[in-house]
């Protein structure tokens, strides 16, 4: 057994990886410890130039390698000098979903993604006394995961050149304004002592200690923070003339939620363009972390094209008229269509049963189903005590796996019209190039068929304003209402195409 040494970083474990591979030594001949300390200990890999190159790895799994080594796991490096050796041994199902290993892999990679997402719409800075000096913000958030570099970039993308400081029990990270740092503690932590940190201003190197009674808690909460995120969140959303083109323009799924003044003024300006037409997606670039889909050999319940049938307990397809004029597509079923089987009878279906009712349509006439057919879901630490499963949104793997099953909903029902609910259903039907915000009040023209898209209703349930969840549902009934009369219209279909 080979006992290897490495600082807890991917950068060191790639260094020993590439010199492993390159002597040729088995996963199953290699223990890796995670060394104490800041310094690298490597356990007797020296570089030796008279063996072999080390194989070359695609950028694609590297990146994949790399948000997988972010999760804090006993095995984790193990888990990745194992699919990395079998890769460079022609085994490329060690990255296939069903394979042991590929779907571990593909598992912690979810987790890190979801709980970066959470991290950066979670954490809340608390702005700083001026005469302190600087960093200007201070934030603090406990991840499960090494996150820190992962988070601090997308802040530094976000807070322009304001000096902030976010800290972690294992390190924080400081931006002046230019230049990202990364600071770790001086000494492994016992209890929950100071933590120290490099940090650098205007050139200076500068010595800072954070107390744990600075900040309590996940993200701090106070009345002057709560202000100063919305003013920021007012500030990019309204802005005049906007300073991007607006399908650039991102609305962020957790916290003060896109102002109601602009919800209307986007639907207002969609419905005037009536019908457009989308270009389909790019061909699909297949690659060895990326191999086609197999065509399924049962029905949705034996399906096996992706993940996400292992933690739901039914799939959930759809139902209705056989050859319904009018077909609704969702993301994906809720906690209570996973238990029940049947679509859109949870809190979302209810919500939508009150506006078809208010479109003046009925349920029975149309064909609901969904974009994912498997239910996507996470328990949260701090809701593990309760067993609380929260919905996740599907990653694009595996709403392309699902497209099988929509395009043979699309092929056997052919319907009129399709009303999308939702960003993912919208990209389901048109490419992940396409923005829901870029196209709510219009018509597509896409592929033969028509598509209205708008929001789906679990977004208003999740809306704390009343008015801005009642200008949501507005925005729906109007959907539909549309949907309702271009199903009515005779040869809706050529006439649109041709005007767009």
């Amino acid at each position: 057994m080979k006992r290897i040494s490495i600082e807890p970083s991917f950068a060191a474990w790639r260094r020993a990886a590439r010199e492993l591979l390159r002597q040729g030594i088995e996963p199953e001949r290699i223990e890796w410890v995670e060394a104490d300390g800041g310094a690298e200990a490597t356990g007797g890999t020296p570089e030796n130039p008279g063996l072999n190159p080390a194989p070359a790895i695609p950028r694609e799994l590297l990146a994949r390698l790399k948000t997988a080594a972010c999760f804090r796991a006993p095995d984790r490096w193990s888990l990745l000098y194992r699919v990395v050796w079998r890769w460079t041994h022609g085994e490329r199902d060690a990255l296939a979903p069903d394979d042991r290993d590929g779907a571990l892999l593909d598992q912690r990679i979810q987790s890190v993604e979801q709980e970066t997402e959470n991290l950066v719409l979670l954490t809340l800075f608390r702005r700083r006394d001026p005469s302190m000096g600087l960093p200007e913000f201070v934030g603090w958030y406990e991840p499960r995961n090494d996150l820190l570099e992962r988070a601090a970039a997308r802040f530094a993308a976000r807070m322009g050149d304001s000096t902030w400081m976010l800290a972690t029990p294992s390190g924080a990270a400081f931006w002046n304004g230019m230049l990202l740092r990364i600071g770790r503690p001086a000494a492994p932590e016992t209890g929950a002592p100071p933590l120290a940190l490099q940090a650098g201003s205007q050139g200076q190197q500068a010595t800072q200690a954070l107390q744990p009674s600075v900040m309590d808690g996940e993200a701090v909460t106070s009345e002057p923070t709560e202000a100063l995120w919305l003013a920021y969140y007012a500030s990019v959303f309204n802005a005049l003339p906007a300073p991007v083109p607006l399908r650039y323009w991102r609305t962020p799924p957790v916290g003060p939620p896109l102002p109601a003044r602009l919800t209307r003024e986007r639907s207002r300006l969609g419905a005037q363009s009536g019908t457009v037409t989308v270009p389909k997606m790019p061909p699909i670039e297949y690659s060895a972390t990326t191999p086609p889909l197999r065509d399924p050999a049962g029905p949705p319940a034996t399906c096996r094209r992706c993940a996400l049938w292992r933690n739901a307990r039914q799939a959930v397809t759809g139902a209705g008229p056989a050859e319904a004029s009018l077909m609704v597509v969702g993301e994906q079923p809720g906690e209570h269509e996973n238990q029940h089987g049947e679509p859109f009878t949870g809190p979302a279906g209810q919500l939508l049963d009150t506006v078809l009712a208010r479109a003046g349509l009925e349920r029975a006439a149309l064909y609901l189903t969904y974009a994912v057919k498997h239910y996507k879901w996470e328990i949260l630490e701090q809701q593990r005590l309760e067993q609380q499963r929260v919905h996740r949104t599907p990653a694009w793997r595996e709403v392309e796996a699902c497209q099988y099953w929509l395009e043979k909903e699309l092929a056997q029902v052919a319907p009129r019209v399709v009303v999308t609910l939702g960003a993912t259903a919208l990209k389901a039907l048109t490419g992940p190039h396409v923005n829901l915000s870029e196209y709510l009040g219009q018509t597509i023209a896409h592929d033969g068929r028509l598509i209205v898209p708008t929001w789906h209703p679990s977004y208003a349930l999740r809306t704390a304003d009343s008015r801005l969840r009642e200008d949501i549902v507005a925005g729906m009934v109007a959907a539909f209402g549309r949907a309702a009369g271009l199903v009515a219209r005779p040869n809706h279909l050529a006439s649109h195409t041709d005007s767009a």
